[in-house]
This record gives structure tokens, C-alpha cells and sequence, in this order.
């Protein structure tokens, strides 16, 4: 008898403090609503605030009716996002694209669930020590659930329904299903979406044949894509690579004369700046000079990840500019866009990007 009782007070009081969870996250989203700050575009492009408004529109009825039938939802907007005919199989992309993605995007993919605690607290020590948002603690799951359902609330219950679809995804799917999937969709500059259309807009190839040295270029725009396209600004994605092959090195995917080696190679893009120019342009500097400049410049990293990586690539002023320039020439509309949430994945490489 004492058993059964000790066990409804302990579902009693289960129960009472998911009611009172929920009702402090209503409560929360409420203030937001009331004061206006419930709401943050994260939309790059065209496409993604076609999806943004579609998502917003959404009932909660509709977004529950989807977490019961989560893999067609996942079709969906897969579909939505990316066509059928661009996106490729996982053993139709190189093992050296995906290697770069997770040692820059989630060094720990293949080692946590679909949250990493580990990247949370590091994430949380790393900005309350810094006193300011500097690191994020998504992992490429978390990544993958934001751009297949972009929306621009900034809600509790938002945040929460994302968390229960990444955990979900990786009941349905394998680690090398989700990988596959976040390089089909994700957004690499220039107005290309997935690593199709990323190597043959690039670098003229498919994803299967991309080197190394093309890899750890792509893997490296996501974080910033409007600001270090590599066609507009050469010299912030030629130091941007150079962080992905490092961290390549650091988790002993690479050895350095393999990274060396890939950073002096040519890309195959059009007009590319050689290495011997590029260094000019970078006042003649060693690859372990640049190396330590790039891991100086955390507040840099920040400010042009806010300012440029959610800045829409469809306006014609930043495929104008110069290659050579080493500056993105961004339109007004580019400089006033929202913060991108591009900056706030874990795992990063802390790095300065451009100048």
C-alpha cells in the first residue's frame, strides 16, 4: 500500500511540474510576444523565407500532427528546400567533404545523440566567461531540424518542438542518413543550396570528386556563406579553409603536410588568386603566422558572422564585387539584415576570417 501511494505522489508531482513547465513557457512566449521580440528572420535567401512565412503560418495542431508523422515531414521539406534532382546519395560525396564538415561543424557527430551536453556547457562556460554569445552548442542534428523547418519565432515551445524532431531524427535515421541530409540542404553562398550545386557552381565537379583542398573550402562557408563566398571575397575563404584544415589536423583526420599541401593547391575556381599572389596579398606570411591569426580574432568572427551571414545572396551587388578586393561589397540591405544564427554551432573553429 505505502508503495502505490509513494508512486501516485510521484506521478502527482510529475505531472504538476510539466504543467507548470508548460505553463512557464507559454508565459514566457506571451512577454515575448508583447514586446516584440518573439520574432528573428534567419532566412538567407529567397527560398528560405518562402519556408520562414510557410512555417510561421503553422498551427500548433498542424506542428503536432507533424511530429506524429515526422519522416513524411522530413520528405517534405526536403523537397521544399532543395530539389530531388540536386541532392546526391551519402557514397556520391566524398569522404573528405564529410570529414571537414563535422571537424569544423561537430567534432563529437558521431559520438553524442542528438544533443550534446558536453557542447552546451562548453558553450555556456565559453560565453558567460566572455560575457556575450560567442559559441553555440547545436550539433549538426539540431542544424539540420532548424534548416528543414526555418522558422523565425523565438518561442519556447519552438525551441522545445526542435529539440524532440532532432531527437526523434535520430531514431528514424542513421548518422550517415543525417550528415547526408544537412549537405543536401545546407546553404553555401552564392545561391547555392547542397553540395551539388556548392561543387559544380565552385569548382565546375561533382561531389564525389571534390579534393581535400575543395572539401575544407565548402565545409568552411556555412558559418558566414554571404561573407566568405570564395567568388566575392577569396582572401576570407582562402583563411577560412585554412581553420578547417587545422582542426582536420588537431582531431587527427589529416597530418600537416597534408593540410600544407591542400591549402597551396588550386581550387579550380574562376579568376582564382594563385598562392603565391594570395601571400602577397597576406604581406608574405607563414602558414603558421596565419594560423595564429586566425585563432585571435573571436570578436571579428562574431561581428562579420552577424553582420553577413544572414544577409541575402540574392541581392546582384554581392556577386559584383571585386575577387581581389578581399572585401565583401554587401548592399544596405545586407549590412541591416538579422543576426544569423550561423554563428551559434558547436564546435567551431575560433578563428579570425578576413580582414
Amino acid at each position: 500500500m505505502f508503495i502505490i501511494k509513494s508512486i501516485i505522489k510521484f506521478f502527482v508531482r510529475l505531472i504538476l511540474l510539466v504543467v507548470l513547465i508548460i505553463g512557464g513557457m507559454y508565459a514566457y512566449d506571451m512577454y515575448n510576444s508583447s514586446q516584440g521580440t518573439n520574432r528573428q528572420s534567419v532566412a538567407h535567401t529567397a527560398v528560405e523565407q518562402t519556408i520562414e512565412s510557410s512555417e510561421d503560418e503553422l498551427s500548433r495542431t498542424d506542428r503536432l500532427k507533424r511530429l506524429l508523422n515526422l519522416q513524411e515531414g522530413v520528405q517534405n521539406a526536403l523537397n521544399r528546400r532543395v530539389p530531388f534532382n540536386d541532392r546526391v546519395k551519402s557514397t556520391a560525396i566524398s569522404e573528405s567533404a564529410k570529414k571537414a564538415l563535422v571537424a569544423i561543424e561537430d567534432k563529437r557527430f558521431y559520438e553524442h545523440g542528438a544533443i550534446d551536453p558536453m557542447g552546451i556547457a562548453r558553450a555556456l562556460y565559453t560565453n558567460t566567461v566572455a560575457g556575450e554569445t560567442l559559441e553555440g552548442g547545436s550539433t549538426i542534428t539540431q542544424q539540420l531540424v532548424k534548416n528543414l523547418f526555418l522558422s523565425s519565432k523565438r518561442i519556447m515551445s519552438r525551441k522545445v518542438e526542435e529539440a524532440v524532431m532532432a531527437v526523434m531524427m535520430e531514431h528514424y535515421y542513421s548518422k550517415d542518413d543525417i550528415i547526408t541530409m544537412y549537405m543536401n540542404t545546407i546553404y553555401y553562398g552564392h545561391d547555392y543550396y547542397g553540395i551539388k550545386q556548392a561543387a559544380a557552381g565552385y569548382f565546375k565537379t561533382t561531389p564525389g570528386r571534390l579534393t581535400l583542398a575543395q572539401s575544407a573550402m565548402l565545409a568552411g562557408l556555412p558559418q558566414a556563406p554571404s561573407y566568405l563566398d570564395p567568388k566575392v571575397n577569396f582572401r576570407a575563404a582562402k583563411e577560412r579553409q585554412y581553420i578547417v584544415l587545422m582542426q582536420m589536423v588537431d582531431q587527427g583526420m589529416i597530418s600537416k603536410s597534408e593540410a600544407e599541401s591542400a591549402f597551396k593547391e588550386e581550387l579550380g575556381l574562376p579568376d582564382e588568386m594563385d598562392y603565391d599572389t594570395y601571400l602577397e596579398s597576406r604581406n608574405n606570411k607563414k602558414l603558421d603566422d596565419l594560423a595564429d591569426t586566425a585563432k585571435k580574432g573571436l570578436d571579428t568572427l562574431k561581428e562579420i558572422t552577424s553582420k553577413y551571414g544572414g544577409a541575402s545572396d540574392s541581392s546582384s551587388d554581392s556577386k559584383s564585387s571585386n575577387n581581389d578586393s578581399g572585401t565583401s561589397n554587401s548592399s544596405s540591405d545586407s549590412d541591416s539584415s538579422s543576426k544569423s544564427n550561423a554563428d551559434k554551432r558547436g564546435d567551431r573553429a575560433k578563428g579570425y576570417i578576413g580582414e
